[in-house]
């Protein structure tokens, strides 16, 4: 796991960990909003933690199922119509240019977001 960071959020300390850079941050009023929330499993001290402002992890932290939880809430925020993605449509260097894919289309967009 990365270093400690003092006073960050939890959510900034997660995506600061090697093998997350290609997560992105799902913003609070997601995470919060109940609907989305549905069918996700969790207790309520996992949802404080990640939702804590002063997360300090150089406390005697226990990890729990707050990765897991915030694995699942990011991926139904990249489906959804709040979010487009980056995406190469092809894994040749150089062969074509990055495109925007947009959900609520489901279809790709060049350089732009829609």
């Amino acid at each position: 796991m990365s270093s400690p960071q003092n006073n960050s959020s939890w959510i900034s300390w997660f995506l600061g960990i090697k093998g997350n850079e290609y997560l992105c941050r799902v913003p609070i009023d997601y995470i919060q909003e109940t609907f989305n929330q549905m069918r996700l499993e969790y207790f309520t001290e996992t949802l404080q933690v990640i939702l804590n402002p002063g997360f300090d992890v150089s406390l005697d932290w226990v990890v729990g199922d707050e990765e897991k939880w915030y694995g699942m809430i990011h991926a139904r925020y990249i489906m959804s119509e709040r979010k487009s993605l980056p995406v190469g449509p092809s894994d040749v260097w150089v062969k074509s240019n990055v495109k925007i894919f947009c959900p609520r289309c489901n279809d790709t967009q060049l350089d732009r977001r829609h």
